[in-house]
């Protein structure tokens, strides 16, 4: 009886993730804040890199920094408050989260492309890791004067972090799964590289 009222609240838990994930902080600040919708200028994206583009770097940065904590944010407290959690759980939890981010349920199941609120996970599960995502980003950016680079570059430089630094499964899951989700939403950047436009 325990283990499935533990189940059930893991479920909901979960799925709590996914919904918190998808708050669309980008569309709320731009709308309430400027009365525009950041999705019908510049690259139409609600993400930091968008909003920045079109309104600023104090907006930009503020909708990085909300959609970072909206991936550390629960992480952290889940770790807190529920250790009876498994770790594969906290795991799915993370994936929810960045999953919400990414196709929203607000937004008719569309939404950023998951880097700020992947990398507050990332600083939870492997701090380390994230630093040196950051780090590679910035370095990326610097030289290409592209968003996408910088973030490919520093999925990249995660991938090497795990090859060298012994990482749990369920954290080593997550990473792969969340990498796979940020590519496939880089996917159209990726084509405009390639045609070197």
């Amino acid at each position: 009886m325990y283990k499935k009222v533990v189940n059930i609240l893991d479920f909901i838990i979960v799925l709590a993730c996914y919904l918190l994930g998808g708050f669309p902080t980008g569309v709320a600040l731009t709308k309430r804040k400027y009365g525009l919708d950041v999705r019908d200028m510049g690259s139409g994206n609600i993400g930091a890199t968008n909003v920045t583009r079109v309104f600023g770097w104090y907006a930009g940065l503020l909708v990085f920094v909300i959609d970072f904590f909206k991936g550390f944010g629960p992480l952290w407290l889940l770790n807190k408050y529920y250790p009876a959690m498994s770790p594969w759980c906290l795991s799915l939890s993370g994936l929810a989260l960045v999953l919400g981010h990414c196709f929203s349920p607000y937004l008719r199941f569309k939404g950023g492309k998951g880097v700020a609120t992947s990398l507050g996970c990332l600083a939870f599960f492997v701090p380390e890791g994230a630093l040196i995502g950051i780090g590679v980003y910035a370095i990326a950016l610097a030289v290409s004067k592209i968003s996408a680079v910088g973030s490919l570059a520093g999925i990249v430089s995660l991938w090497l972090y795990m090859v060298f630094v012994s990482v749990p499964r369920p954290i080593g899951f997550f990473v792969v799964v969340v990498s796979i989700v940020v590519i496939f939403r880089h996917h159209q950047n990726i084509k405009r590289l390639i045609k070197g436009s």
